[in-house]
C-alpha cells in the first residue's frame, strides 16, 4: 500500500505568519495604551478650547466676530492652554500687537488693547490683576505743546511731571484790640506769616511715567489710583498747570526731590537776576550800568596750543 507524503514545511510557515500578525496586532494595542495613558486617557488633556482666527487679522485692526471662532480641539502642545482666549468680549473691538494668519490660535499676549475702540491696553500683557497687585489707572492731563517737549510726546514714551501752582502762604489771624473797651475794629485783611507771599511754585511731582496715548493736548497715562486721584483733583482747581519732561528710557532711577522745587525768588538768587529800579531816580541821580565783561576768545582746534597765544577778535567786520 503506498502512502500519501505530505510536507510538514508548509504547516510551519503557517504558523510562524499567524505569530507575526498577532505580535503586530499586541505592538498596536500596547502603542495605543501607552499613547492614551500619556494624554490623560481618551485625549481630553491633548487639546483646549478657545478662540482661533478665521480670517487674516492684521496689527492694529479692531476684531469683529466674525473674525474669530471658539474651537475645542485645539492641540495643547501648540499653546499655553492659560494664555487662549475663551471670552469674545475681550476680542471683540479690540486690536492685536500682531498679525494673525487664518486658523491661528488667539493668545492674550496678542492684544495690544483690551479696551474696545481704544488703541491702548493700561496693563502689558506680563501684567495680571491679584489682589495684592498695583491698581492701574489711565487717566488724562492737558499739556500745551510749549510744555511737552515742542508736542513731539507719543505713546510709549516715558516722561516726568512736573507741577506748577499758586501757593498761598499761611496767614496770622487779625491782631485784637489791645484795649478790651476799645470799639476799634481789627484790621480787615489778615498779614501774611514771615516773608511768604501768594506766588507760582514749581515741582517735579511724578517720575517714570508711561504715556499711553495722546489726543491733541491731551495726555493718557498710566498711573496708580492715588496719583490719578491727585491730577484729578488739580485739574479741576484751574489753576494748577503740567508739564512733560522726556526721559531716557534706560533711565530707571527714581530721584530724590525732596530739596528740588522753584519760585522765581530761588531763580533771581540763584543766577542773579537784577531787581528793577525805578527810572529815573527821584532824587535825580543818574545810575550808570557796570561795564561789559570782555569776550573771551573760542578754544583752539588744538588742545596742546597756548591759549594766550590765540589773536583777539576782531571789533570789525573782515573786508
Amino acid at each position: 500500500m503506498e502512502m500519501e507524503y505530505k510536507d510538514p514545511s508548509r504547516k510551519g510557515r503557517w504558523i510562524v505568519l499567524l505569530g507575526l500578525v498577532l505580535a503586530i496586532a499586541a505592538g498596536g494595542s500596547a502603542f495605543y495604551l501607552i499613547s492614551t495613558a500619556k494624554t490623560g486617557g481618551g485625549g481630553s488633556a491633548a487639546v483646549a478650547k478657545g478662540y482661533v482666527a478665521v480670517s487674516e487679522i492684521k496689527a492694529g485692526t479692531a476684531i469683529t466676530d466674525k473674525d474669530i471662532e471658539l474651537r475645542s480641539d485645539i492641540p495643547s502642545s501648540k499653546v499655553q492652554d492659560p494664555l487662549l482666549v475663551t471670552d469674545p468680549k475681550l476680542l471683540v473691538g479690540t486690536k492685536l500687537a500682531i498679525d494673525v494668519k487664518v486658523g491661528q490660535p488667539i493668545l492674550s499676549t496678542m492684544i495690544a488693547t483690551n479696551i474696545p475702540g481704544a488703541n491702548f491696553a493700561i496693563l502689558d500683557p506680563t501684567e495680571t490683576v491679584a489682589p495684592d497687585s498695583e491698581a492701574w489707572r489711565a487717566v488724562s492731563i492737558s499739556v500745551s505743546d510749549d510744555r511737552a517737549v515742542g508736542g513731539v510726546l507719543g505713546p510709549k514714551m516715558i516722561v516726568d511731571v512736573f507741577l506748577t501752582a499758586t501757593v498761598m502762604p499761611p496767614y496770622a489771624p487779625p491782631t485784637p484790640s489791645p484795649d478790651p473797651l476799645s470799639t476799634a475794629t481789627p484790621a480787615p485783611t489778615p498779614t501774611p506769616l514771615g516773608w511768604y507771599v501768594p506766588e507760582r511754585s514749581t515741582k517735579i511731582t511724578y517720575q517714570r511715567i508711561l504715556i499711553l496715548a495722546r489726543t491733541g493736548t491731551y495726555y493718557v497715562l498710566k498711573v496708580p489710583l492715588r496719583v490719578a486721584e491727585e491730577m484729578a483733583h488739580l485739574q479741576s482747581d484751574g489753576s494748577v498747570q503740567f508739564s512733560l519732561a522726556l526721559r531716557p528710557t534706560q533711565d530707571e532711577r527714581i530721584l530724590d526731590v525732596s530739596l528740588l522745587g522753584e519760585t522765581t525768588n530761588r531763580i533771581i538768587e540763584r543766577y542773579g537776576l537784577i531787581y528793577p529800579e525805578l527810572f529815573p531816580q527821584p532824587n535825580g541821580e543818574e545810575r550808570t550800568n557796570p561795564p561789559m565783561p570782555e569776550l573771551t576768545a573760542p578754544p583752539s582746534a588744538d588742545a596742546s596750543a597756548d591759549p594766550a597765544a590765540s589773536s583777539a577778535p576782531s571789533a570789525s567786520p573782515a573786508g
